[in-house]
């Protein structure tokens, strides 16, 4: 043990420095990607230190308690200044502090348990933790079912993860976090077994223990799988659209140069320079159904002179989700996709479009009466084709190219990117979609292809299906799908391909995620994001 003390000591010394040097230079490097190895060995190593060694009881809760509390505010800052269409860095400072301070405080408690080795005799010891008033006895006995519950919970979470059964929204939440709650709920264990006293080697306390091990290799499965996830998608991806892909590293220096960056999944991933401007009002209705309706869009440019980017100006139109009526532009679009190709060189447009007012698929959501209605899929199609009418007569404005163009959106979204790429591309709906726009590519992310009659809402069939307006000259498609997503079955993803292969187009690709729900991709640095984001830039560089 006084090895492995020592060990835990040196790594958390030097990965608290690389840590400071990763924060103020971020790479991707095969060096990085060791170095986010040995953090997350180090950090679990943290942790059962703080559960089997008998020294310094204070520190090993503080530790454990950054371990889970701390980590969990990690993982919800890093998501929610990811979303911030106006957090221009990306990257939460609250987050990175805390994890130099899982490594401050992990160095200091190995430290003492190897100065306890060292000094104290064999008698093994107790838990300490005491509490003599009434106030910290019921506080620790709340903290003890608090921390019981957060275990049924971990269980369940793993359950869902493993079988995938259909727990609506609860899917969003789980795989894309996975490595985060791997240490959350092996320290909810060791904080379970300290505070309620037990022994780790009695029955009760080796139940813990098994609990807290068994969600951490749970949760370590999407980990684990990406290899072969990487495999797959190259595979995929080189099937589609031929070995050209491979030459751009060595020609565009601002691609990912690895498909995963370990570190940026704690760190976050830092967004380079770009201007927003953001509520362009483009279209109001005045009669009919549209009456009262008012669309606005966000603009997402580059800072620099495009064309010395690899975007070079090209457009790329994203179209929101939320089951056709509700959702928005900004924030719940993901932001940080936008600013990410905005860096890049491309012009991004965050465009809403009329919502049908019916029961909303987020029953929570807020939906503004200038955005719903009474609208079917014709309408929602209509709506987006007024904007590429607005983006052909106004792409100068904004240094938009129209005759390069990327549609892609998530969910119904996706679907929507799919109708309007493929009404475009089709010549079959030029009446109400700009033809002076010329489609690239699409980009559709679990596209709800066909499903909007679920949510009574209807439409032409072509629309509602746009797989039926595929042909042999469709726009090249990039397509992300997770396996275990119950909101959009996986299977329309593979209707969506074989649209394309019966109609002898190859020129499709489906990124398949294992364990991935539905909007796993909101984690932005997380690593089904991180690698379909890898795929996607080479994708829009190759068909621009």
């Amino acid at each position: 043990m006084k090895a492995f003390f020592k060990t835990l000591v040196i790594s958390n010394t030097i990965l608290f420095f690389l840590s400071i040097l990763y924060i103020v230079f971020p790479g991707e490097t095969l060096m990085w990607n060791i170095y986010g190895g040995l953090l997350i060995l180090t950090m679990a190593g943290n942790i059962f230190t703080s559960i089997f060694n008998q020294a310094q009881e204070k520190l090993k809760l503080i530790y454990l308690t950054l371990s889970s509390l701390g980590l969990m505010v990690v993982m919800l800052m890093n998501t929610v200044v990811s979303l911030s269409p106006t957090n221009e860095s990306s990257r939460s400072a609250v987050s990175m502090s805390l994890m130099l301070l899982l490594l401050i405080t992990g160095g200091v408690m190995n430290r003492e348990a190897l100065l306890h080795r060292l000094h104290a005799n064999n008698k093994v010891y107790g838990f300490r933790f005491t509490a003599k008033s009434k106030g910290k006895k019921l506080a620790r006995v709340i903290l003890i079912v608090v921390l019981s519950l957060s275990l049924l919970a971990g269980l369940l979470l793993a359950f869902v993860m493993l079988f995938n059964p259909d727990v609506s929204l609860l899917e969003i939440i789980i795989s894309q976090y996975s490595l985060f709650y791997s240490f959350i709920f092996l320290s909810c264990s060791g904080l379970l077994l300290k505070l309620s006293r037990l022994d780790w080697q009695s029955i009760k306390g080796a139940s813990v223990l098994l609990i807290g091990n068994g969600l951490f290799l749970v949760f370590s499965l999407p980990l684990i799988t990406t290899p072969s996830l990487l495999n797959e998608s190259e595979a995929s991806y080189t099937e589609a659209f031929g070995d050209e892909w491979r030459t751009f590293d060595d020609e565009v220096p601002e691609f990912s140069q690895r498909p995963v960056s370990i570190p940026a999944y704690f760190f976050g991933i830092q967004s380079e320079p770009y201007n927003l401007t953001e509520d362009i009002f483009y279209y109001e209705g005045t009669e009919g159904v549209d009456d009262g309706l008012e669309l606005r869009f966000d603009v997402y440019t580059p800072l620099a002179e495009a064309q010395n980017l690899p975007g070079e100006g090209s457009t790329l139109v994203r179209i929101h989700g939320g089951g056709w009526n509700t959702g928005s532009k900004g924030a719940e679009n993901f932001a940080q996709v936008n600013k990410y190709f905005a860096a890049q060189g491309y012009v991004v447009f965050d465009v809403q479009y009329g919502l049908n007012d019916q029961d909303q698929f987020v029953n929570l959501a807020d939906v503004p009466d200038e955005v719903s209605g009474e609208f079917s899929i014709d309408d929602m199609v209509r709506h987006l084709g007024e904007f590429t009418t607005y983006l052909a007569d106004n792409h100068e404005d904004f240094g938009a190219s129209i005759d390069s163009v990327f549609f892609s959106g998530g969910s119904a979204g996706g679907h929507l990117a799919n109708a309007v790429a493929l009404g475009l591309a089709s010549g079959q709906y030029t009446d109400i979609l700009d033809e002076r726009l010329t489609v690239s590519g699409i980009i559709p992310i679990y596209p709800a292809n066909g499903l909007a009659g679920y949510q009574e809402i209807n439409g032409e069939d072509d629309l509602v299906d746009p797989a039926l307006l595929v042909d042999e000259n469709s726009p090249p498609a990039l397509v992300y799908q997770g396996d275990h997503d119950k909101i959009v079955d996986p299977r329309v993803a593979d209707l969506f391909e074989e649209a394309y292969l019966n109609n002898g187009n190859t020129d499709i690709a489906v990124i398949r995620l294992p364990y991935g729900e539905h909007a796993s991709d909101l984690n932005f640095p997380g690593f089904y994001s991180q690698i379909f984001m890898y795929y996607m830039e080479r994708f829009m560089y190759q068909y621009k």
